[in-house]
């Protein structure tokens, strides 16, 4: 509910910054004052409110919205004559726009998933985390009760996803920026100084690299009596210290599976194991607690 009412205020926020740019530019002109439903030209003003309407349903949000309206615009004649016309308002309008949504990254998340079942985590905040986008973190390590290699480290994330408010290709959209920008690595360093005390190899979270394996990009789970299909990442974690091999040593590998929510946030499921776990061959997309995280 939380980051439902953050959207609907970014979404507030946005149409006001249409409305604002249009009242400033007639403070400083001295021209005849100018509604805002006429100040960006034909259709300009419904565009501007329809590009906010389509960040809630239109997957990738922003990242496909604007491009596409400037695009059907300079690509029909009376298009092109508006922007020749009303370039200059249009292009405040939309800089206010983008920076109001780049900003509403930084607005706090809904508390992460944490099922009864897992207790209290071991921490509670991560703070090798990147400040953007805004999101919160839960950590726990779970031995095995015969001291064998089936250590795990979990990890429940909710991030902030400030480039679309639907639900619609969320999770995908931001699992591949994440990918697109390295913005996962600094997220598992905490997960790597964990596994690092539980494992023979000596690692160093700063001479760790992620390399994706090719899989499946959904996986679904049964839940109940329904099944609920979520999209998956599958990684190598490779040491670059204990090999010479530029691709690093292989000591584990890490997966994560995300659920996106409407309003803007994400829920994210990261499950690190070593090298030598059993789930590694048996439990390949962690069933078990995925189906207690969506549960939670």
């Amino acid at each position: 509910m939380f980051n439902m009412f953050v959207s609907i205020f970014t979404s507030l926020m946005l149409v006001g910054a249409i409305y604002a740019v249009v009242q400033i530019n007639n403070n400083l002109s001295n021209e005849a004052k100018i509604s805002a439903k006429h100040a960006y030209g034909d259709k300009g003003f419904e565009v501007l409110i329809g590009c906010i309407m389509l960040m809630w349903v239109v997957p990738y949000g922003v990242i496909f919205v604007i491009p596409g309206a400037l695009l059907l615009s300079v690509l029909s004649p009376a298009g092109r004559k508006s922007w020749r016309d009303y370039g200059k308002i249009r292009a405040y309008a939309i800089a206010s726009m983008l920076l109001i949504v780049l900003l509403s990254g930084f607005a706090p998340t809904s508390t992460p998933k944490a099922p009864d079942s897992w207790g209290d985590p071991l921490f509670d905040e991560n703070p090798n985390a990147p400040l953007y986008p805004g999101g919160q973190q839960y950590t726990w390590l779970r031995l095995p009760s015969d001291g064998g290699l089936d250590v795990e480290i979990v990890q429940s994330l909710t991030i902030r996803t400030p480039h679309q408010f639907g639900k619609l290709s969320a999770a995908s959209s931001t699992l591949i920026i994440a990918d697109l920008f390295d913005m996962q690595q600094s997220r598992l360093d905490q997960a790597i100084q964990l596994l690092d005390q539980q494992i023979v190899f000596d690692i160093d979270e700063d001479e760790m690299k992620l390399i994706p394996i090719k899989d499946k990009q959904t996986h679904s789970y049964d839940v109940g009596s329904q099944s609920v299909e979520l999209d998956i990442r599958l990684y190598e974690l490779r040491s670059l210290t204990l090999s010479s091999d530029p691709t690093g040593f292989k000591v584990g590998e890490v997966f994560c599976v995300a659920e996106a929510n409407w309003g803007g946030d994400l829920d994210i499921l990261v499950v690190v194991r070593p090298v030598g776990h059993t789930g590694l061959s048996n439990d390949r997309y962690v069933e078990g607690l995925t189906v207690q995280w969506i549960s939670a």
